[in-house]
């Protein structure tokens, strides 16, 4: 039984999927083409050392998209599935410039 309730535990699971995503950019021009650089994912865990904020109000999803953008290089992320992993989160998505 509790061999059961671990591996139950231990799995992840999507909690957020949406079509874009950037901590960079709030808007693009209309007509703006971008260009996909590929596949990226990263990962946020409670305690790592916040990105975007300086104070102790880290939003975990906010973390794991700006690390994504900053180590793919990206402008924003697309196909976004955002997953919850213990006390992380993990992105999923394609990175476009």
């Amino acid at each position: 039984m509790i061999g059961l309730l671990l591996v139950g535990c231990a799995s992840r699971y999507a909690i957020l999927t949406v079509p874009a995503a950037s901590m960079t950019h709030s808007s693009f021009e209309a007509g703006h083409t971008a260009t996909e650089i590929g596949p990226v994912t990263a990962k946020f865990c409670q305690g790592d050392t916040p990105l975007s904020s300086q104070d102790h109000n880290v939003g975990l999803i906010d973390e794991v998209i700006l690390k994504a953008e900053k180590q793919s290089e990206a402008s924003y992320l697309k196909d976004v599935t955002i997953l919850r992993d213990s006390s992380c989160v993990v992105v999923e998505a394609t990175a476009m410039k």
